[in-house]
């Protein structure tokens, strides 16, 4: 099992979005620390209970995260598809790729908060199926190749990028079986977020992804599999019901091995309550005991 972190590319205390060298130290301590991955989000805002919050651009974040980093993969949890067209997503997706020395992950969604697309104007209608027809065209962007695609959504005529470096894996979040179905035909990698004590929710959802891998005819080694989850490693904290994994480090590891045991081959963590954010500053250091009982 591989070990992620989630970046606080939001700062609950303060109410802003962090800085870039913020999330640099970040992940330098990560690195160090032994994480395998860290990863950023794709908002920009959500919205609840009248508090907006926000993060910077995350793949201009990624490539500064990519400069002072040498190991980590570095992953996106996910870029909203409606956020950019084909080309551009595909431009600068080639682009990191070569920064990061191909350790950059292209992490998908079809997004899902509806008030910061109606904010800017872009369509929240038939997000699924712009995501298909992005998916349909990307590889072939990212591999150099001239594209001729005439859809509903994604019109390209002999369309084609700069190409410095082996194309990314694609990764999809996704948790209904239409999407399942995008992972099965188009992905290298799946997620679904965000979880808590118990893998069981995750299990049922894995279970789903097999059987729409097992209709498109390919075996599961080819999508990697991995699961977002709240940890808190601190014993005096309240769980809130399952929702948030705490306690000491042993138990801790307990719980992920859980998730590896119910398929998972990579855990994605937020050290907090709510996703990438940071509950305590003190939380990714004390992650480093939880990585020492998981060897």
């Amino acid at each position: 099992m591989r070990l992620g972190l989630a970046l606080p590319t939001v700062d609950i205390h303060a109410n802003r979005a962090a800085r870039l060298d913020e999330l640099a130290r970040r992940a330098e301590a990560a690195e160090s620390i032994g994480f395998e991955s860290i990863w950023v989000m794709d908002h920009y805002f959500t919205e609840r209970d009248g508090v907006r919050r926000g993060a910077l651009e995350p793949m201009v974040t990624l490539a500064f995260l990519a400069a002072r980093t040498s190991r980590l993969r570095l992953g996106t949890l996910v870029l909203c598809n409606g956020f950019r067209d084909a080309g551009q997503l595909a431009r600068e997706a080639a682009a990191l790729a070569d920064a990061s020395g191909g350790r950059f992950v292209l992490g998908l969604g079809a997004g899902w908060h509806q008030p910061e697309y109606d904010a800017f104007g872009i369509p929240f209608t038939n997000r699924v199926s712009r995501l298909e027809e992005t998916l349909t065209v990307l590889p072939g962007l990212l591999a150099g190749d001239r594209v001729d695609h005439s859809g509903r959504f994604v019109r390209l005529a002999g369309a084609g990028i700069p190409v410095t470096a082996g194309a990314p894996p694609i990764w999809i979040a996704a948790n209904g079986d239409r999407m399942l179905d995008l992972v099965a035909a188009h992905a290298q990698g799946w997620n679904v977020a965000w979880h808590g004590e118990s893998p069981a929710a995750f299990a049922e959802a894995a279970g789903r992804l097999q059987a729409a891998l097992d209709r498109a005819g390919r075996p599961p080694s080819e999508v990697e599999v991995s699961v977002g989850v709240f940890v808190c490693p601190d014993p005096d904290l309240d769980s809130q019901g399952g929702r948030v994994i705490t306690g000491d480090a042993a138990w801790i590891a307990g719980r992920l091995r859980a998730y590896e045991a119910a398929g998972a081959e990579t855990v994605i963590t937020t050290l907090s309550i709510a996703p990438f954010t940071e509950l305590d500053e003190s939380y990714p250091e004390r992650m480093r005991e939880v990585l020492a009982e998981l060897g």
